[in-house]
């Protein structure tokens, strides 16, 4: 007699989709809502271990997926709203792909069953993520939904990692069918092999050594990173367009973020014979362009990633190690002497004046100073970037993040940081031009209570682009659509219309103050920062 089988419980595709996101450990769901994710919008009001982070514009709910999943070093998940909705959001995807963001985003099609007659909201959706992620694929059955999604997080967690796509009809999301397969735990954690590249570090004089680490490290391996330099003696530099900080900033090693021009890499590392590159995406060129090699012949450079695809991108490199950094970095470290010297700090930067009109120095001394102790940072402030970056004193990798292209990222990346650090503080710095992408971040910060300071960094311009006019055309007497003026934009005003306390300041003293008592509400709140560049 044999034993009936037992039948599958039998689940709607929302069901499902919850199903899966709880056993890829997914805790957020970031979107925006439309008519065509109303079945997973219903699931998701039906329960409490997965919370809805509501934008109110599909950009802001991508970047503040982006910023989740750079603290967690997991894969996000994002809901949006139709044709429309993913083409709102495909700046923000853009960034998410520089900076090889893991995610997976989906948006709600129209009905299959009258696809054919084009109704309202629906298009090529896959068509039109494409571009900018590793793999995009609408659901053509209910019967394949499981195996979509958990096919979408293993890839967007594969190297190198980024963000993917699934569009999900509506009728698919109605529909009852099988759970979702069994879930394939992948570990990715082969070693490249390090013997030869051991032999070699440890002929070569450390003075003759240069490290240049990318995000790769900071995300997947910064002790090791670190306890590489403290053995090898050698000094540290950063990528020139960083998504986060690969190294403690007080650290005596550590030398800064390398230029974005090809000279000003090339003159930085001509001194060294040999230069160890850990990740990919190390040498970001911006402009202008300038011909010729970007590292001198005679240096010797060896690189480092689990992207297959990434050694070798920026520059030729004489020798490539295909493996997953941590397993690799701990076989280099086993064969290199142990450090003969403890760490060490560098020397403290001098604390702001006790009040000054705000300046770019003035500015990134005064929020150093009021930076509590647990804030991470968030920056698209891309005027004061470089001197905001050269008074933050971290004590870790990967507490400071940078937009990785287009505008528009930092304030709603920040709410991400903020739900992935909980009981942490966050400092969101952006520009005044960068503030108007995304300002509506600021209600869902308010929405939420989020102890995020937001400090606009306002020169009433767009000062990067002036400075680089003046470079491509000296003297010249009229700039074209440069100018925030006429009206100036009130931030206080603005601001306060989204829930969120606003003031305004000119000196560093008041910029101090305001930190302080901003911070001390335990809520979000902003500060206008004006500055006086005159």
């Amino acid at each position: 007699m044999t034993t009936p089988a037992v039948a599958s419980p039998r689940l709607s595709g929302a069901e499902l989709v919850l199903r899966v996101l709880r056993e890829e450990g997914v805790d957020h769901v970031f979107g925006n809502p439309g008519t065509t994710e109303l079945p997973l919008i219903q699931q998701l009001a039906d329960q409490h271990d997965i919370t809805y982070v509501l934008a109110l514009q599909e950009a802001s709910a991508v970047a503040m997926a982006d910023g989740h999943a750079r603290i967690t070093g997991r894969p996000s998940f994002v809901n949006l709203h139709a044709a429309a909705g993913l083409g709102n959001g495909i700046g923000a995807l853009t960034n998410a792909a520089a900076a090889r963001v893991p995610m997976v985003v989906t948006a709600g099609q129209q009905d299959l069953r009258h696809l054919i007659r084009d109704p309202v909201l629906a298009g090529d959706l896959t068509g039109l993520a494409t571009p900018t992620v590793k793999w995009a694929h609408e659901v053509g059955t209910r019967e394949e939904l499981g195996e979509v999604l958990s096919h979408a997080f293993r890839v967007a967690q594969a190297p190198p990692t980024g963000p993917v796509f699934v569009s999900l009809p509506m009728n698919l999301l109605d529909e009852l069918g099988p759970p979702p397969p069994r879930r394939t735990a992948v570990r990715f954690a082969a070693a490249a092999p390090t013997d030869e590249l051991a032999k070699r570090l440890n002929e070569t004089p450390a003075d003759d050594i240069a490290l240049v680490y990318g995000d790769e490290l900071a995300r997947h391996a910064p002790a090791e990173g670190l306890a590489l330099a403290e053995a090898l003696g050698a000094p540290v530099w950063g990528a020139g367009w960083p998504a986060t900080n690969p190294f403690p900033t007080t650290h005596a090693l550590w030398r800064g973020y390398l230029p974005t021009h090809l000279p000003g890499i090339r003159s930085m590392l001509a001194p060294f014979r040999l230069v160890l590159v850990v990740g990919t995406r190390t040498f970001p060129l911006y402009y202008p362009y300038a011909p010729g090699p970007l590292l001198d012949e005679d240096t010797h450079v060896v690189q480092i990633s689990a992207d297959p695809t990434g050694p070798g991108r920026d520059t030729p490199v004489d020798r490539a190690l295909n493996g997953h950094l941590r397993p690799t970095l701990r076989d280099l470290l086993a064969s290199l002497p142990a450090s003969e010297t403890p760490a060490r700090k560098a020397t403290a930067p001098p604390t702001s004046p006790a009040d000054k009109p705000l300046d770019l120095e003035s500015l990134s001394m005064a929020l150093a100073d009021a930076l509590p102790d647990d804030a991470l940072v968030v920056d698209e402030a891309p005027h004061a970037a470089r001197s905001i970056r050269a008074a933050l004193r971290l004590e870790e990798a990967n507490r400071y993040q940078w937009v990785s292209g287009g505008l528009g990222w930092a304030m709603p990346a920040a709410i991400g940081v903020s739900l992935a650090h909980p009981g942490g503080r966050v400092l969101c710095t952006v520009g005044d031009g960068a503030t108007m992408y995304c300002p509506q971040s600021l209600w869902t910060a308010a929405h939420l209570g989020l102890p995020i300071g937001f400090v606009v960094a306002n020169n009433r311009e767009y000062r990067v682009l002036k400075d680089n006019w003046h470079h491509r055309q000296p003297g010249a007497k009229r700039l074209l659509g440069m100018d925030l003026t006429q009206p100036t934009v009130d931030f206080g005003a603005l601001g306060r219309s989204m829930g969120v306390p606003s003031r305004s300041v000119s000196t560093s003293g008041e910029l101090m103050a305001a930190m302080r008592d901003g911070y001390g509400t335990g809520g979000p709140f902003l500060v206008e920062a004006v500055l006086d560049e005159s």
